[in-house]
């Protein structure tokens, strides 16, 4: 059997947890601002009488939900300069996606890299300014995790409930 040296033990034991101490306080610290960020999303929509049954929360920073009942969608952005919104898809003509992007060119390589993505609401009635809700800032973020499929989806869910 092999002999252990008790003060290697405590010494060994004292690492583990002083490693793994801080990883464990920001995830407990991780979750409950997201259970945070759900009750305030929750709050919003019922404050303005809606239910989302589909929604979706990513990077701790955006929330978007769908009332498919009382057609309407609900917006909040976390963050330096939160938004909350709340648009009824009954007035809405159509949703599309906007996209800023640039050009960068590498000696022989062109790359596109982009800035910034968001759904933009086009209203029936056309002295309302069109509206639009961001899901991914360039100058937030350093890279993209899945925000343009994200967007390109909740685009098409939009469209069939606005073809409904």
């Amino acid at each position: 059997m092999f002999d252990i040296d008790p003060m290697t033990l405590i010494v060994s034991a004292l690492l583990i947890v002083a490693f793994a101490s801080p990883l464990i306080f920001q995830r407990f610290k991780n979750k409950n601002k997201l259970i945070l960020q759900q009750a305030t999303f929750s709050e919003f929509a019922e404050m303005n009488n809606a239910r989302p049954t589909l929604h979706e929360q990513w990077r701790n920073h955006y929330h978007l939900g769908i009332d498919t009942e009382s057609k309407k969608v609900v917006y909040h952005r976390f963050g330096s300069y939160p938004e909350q919104t709340v648009i009824d898809l009954n007035e809405v003509k159509k949703v599309s996606v906007q996209e800023k992007s640039r050009v960068v060119i590498v000696g022989k390589e062109k790359r596109f890299i982009i800035d910034y993505l968001a759904l933009q609401f086009h209203f029936k009635d056309e002295s309302h300014s069109p509206k639009t809700l961001e899901t991914y800032d360039g100058d937030l973020y350093s890279d993209m995790a899945g925000e343009r499929g994200l967007t390109e989806r909740w685009k098409e869910k939009i469209e069939n409930i606005l073809k409904s």
